[in-house]
């Protein structure tokens, strides 16, 4: 299947040259550092409500629905959220968005932390999500433009084995000791859920200090025209220190290298006719992978302890579950860069799609519910992940974060409507309905994936410009 012909032209390709060139020097080690840890706090966050779930019930006297809701507030948080973000690195910079992305998430976690009311817990559940919302997605479009192409998919890759595979684990182990041995000390459960809303909100900020030393990407600021910048980020990414160089560098951008902007930096280009395609396609497939895996990471603790299963048991199976979650990161990362994106969202999907059905059919001991909820979290995190090095490589420059906001937003929707589908289907088929909702999503997932180009072993500039499929590098 050949690639959709985008209007970003005839670029001369000297960015991606210099940092294949480069490699992977120790100043791009410390960009991913600094762009995990803001992600590793995102999947905190994500898993909070769903871990607290039952405190949350206790505390403030609410149903289930109403504690599906307040999740559906933090996805619509993060859908406005990524939507903002978008343009605002589009327009303004990558490293602008994501300062002002944890300022606001910072500000939520707090009021979170004193709510008085349900209400106000709603209220301070969206501001967290618009905060989240453009951190994964800005972020992942952000490194895909600061290195080489070779290793381009397994470094975006590694965003999500410390996000969402370290992060998944570790968010809920963190929950089984504040929401268990110590939920006493911190005031009983009650209270306890308000601690933890709190430290998960004050670290957020020392995060915000130290990515003061980001530098912008080179591609966004030649996209702007802004060739001296351009140079001066290229330089310190294929140095060994975040520290610009005293002396601005001469080269080895010119203005000749100046991309033809067809496309203007808005999310209305997004789905303008050369890039629509892709937007959908990555839109279907993100609904499917992303909408089950928000709903069963949020609804798992609470779908546990209504089979009968303690609070503490619940959170301590859901993070055995997320060890797969962990090992499906680090595999999509090492598939990254040997196997096309397309083998491996499908093939994912497929496995996927089968451990659903055979959790549906078996999941009624203990023993089957763990093994095959980490096979299932194995696979999860494979396909989502090669979804998200997949999509910042199918957009121009000029639109980069926007499109990727959007197509991941398009999942983000789906995580606020289908946990009330699974909601309803567990009060009448149990698990075995909420796995076999998700089999049929995976089995569409499958379907979607078949209908984007492949990116792997191309540069960003060969993948969105008129010109012939390379041969994929060769790791």
């Amino acid at each position: 299947m050949s690639a959709t012909h985008l209007p970003e032209a005839q670029p001369s390709g000297t960015i991606a040259t210099t940092l294949d060139r480069a490699g992977f020097t120790r100043a791009q080690f410390w960009v991913l550092m600094l762009i995990l840890a803001g992600m590793f706090f995102d999947t905190l966050e994500q898993n909070s409500v769903g871990a607290m779930g039952a405190n949350l019930k206790l505390s403030l006297g609410i149903t289930d629905t109403e504690l599906t809701l307040i999740n559906t507030f933090t996805v619509v948080g993060g859908l406005i959220g990524r939507l903002l973000g978008g343009w605002l690195a589009d327009r303004y910079g990558r490293r602008t968005a994501l300062s002002v992305n944890l300022l606001i998430y910072t500000l939520g976690g707090v009021i979170s932390a004193i709510s008085w009311n349900y209400e106000v817990l709603l209220a301070s559940r969206l501001i967290v999500g618009i905060g989240l919302g453009g951190e994964f997605t800005i972020g992942i479009a952000m490194l895909s433009e600061m290195v080489s192409t070779k290793r381009r998919g397994t470094l975006v890759a590694a965003l999500n084995i410390g996000s969402g595979g370290v992060g998944n684990f570790v968010s809920y182990g963190l929950f089984f000791l504040l929401l268990g041995p110590l939920a006493a000390g911190l005031g009983g459960d009650d209270t306890v859920w308000r601690w933890t809303f709190l430290f998960l909100a004050v670290p957020a900020l020392l995060v915000v200090f130290y990515r003061r030393l980001l530098p912008e990407t080179p591609r966004y600021l030649l996209s702007k025209g802004r060739v001296a910048e351009a140079n001066l980020s290229l330089t310190t990414l294929t140095s060994d220190s975040l520290r610009a160089p005293a002396t601005p560098p001469t080269g080895p951008l010119t203005e000749a290298d100046i991309p033809e902007r067809q496309l203007k930096s808005s999310p209305a280009a997004v789905f303008a006719r050369a890039v629509l395609p892709r937007t959908l396609t990555l839109g279907a497939a993100s609904w499917m992978a992303f909408g089950a895996q928000v709903t069963l990471n949020f609804l798992m603790p609470t779908l546990l302890v209504a089979r009968g299963y303690s609070i503490s048991e619940s959170l301590l199976f859901t993070m055995i579950m997320n060890i797969g979650s962990l090992l499906g990161a680090v595999a999509a990362a090492l598939l990254a860069g040997r196997v096309g994106r397309r083998s491996a969202v499908g093939g994912a999907a497929l496995l996927g799609c089968a451990t659903a059905v055979l959790f549906a059919a078996f999941g009624h001991t203990t023993l089957w519910i763990l093994v095959l909820g980490a096979v299932f979290q194995f696979f999860t995190m494979i396909t989502n992940t090669t979804l998200a090095v997949w999509s910042p490589e199918l957009f121009p420059t000029a639109v980069r974060a926007s499109g990727t906001s959007i197509v991941n937003g398009i999942g983000n929707i789906a995580g606020a409507v289908m946990p009330f589908l699974a909601v309803a289907l567990f009060g009448t088929w149990g698990l075995a309905g909420v796995f076999s909702m998700v089999a049929v999503m995976y089995a569409l997932l499958v379907i979607a994936s078949r209908f984007a180009p492949e990116t792997r072993g191309r540069t960003l500039e060969q993948v969105n410009e008129h010109a012939p499929v390379p041969t994929p590098a060769t790791v």
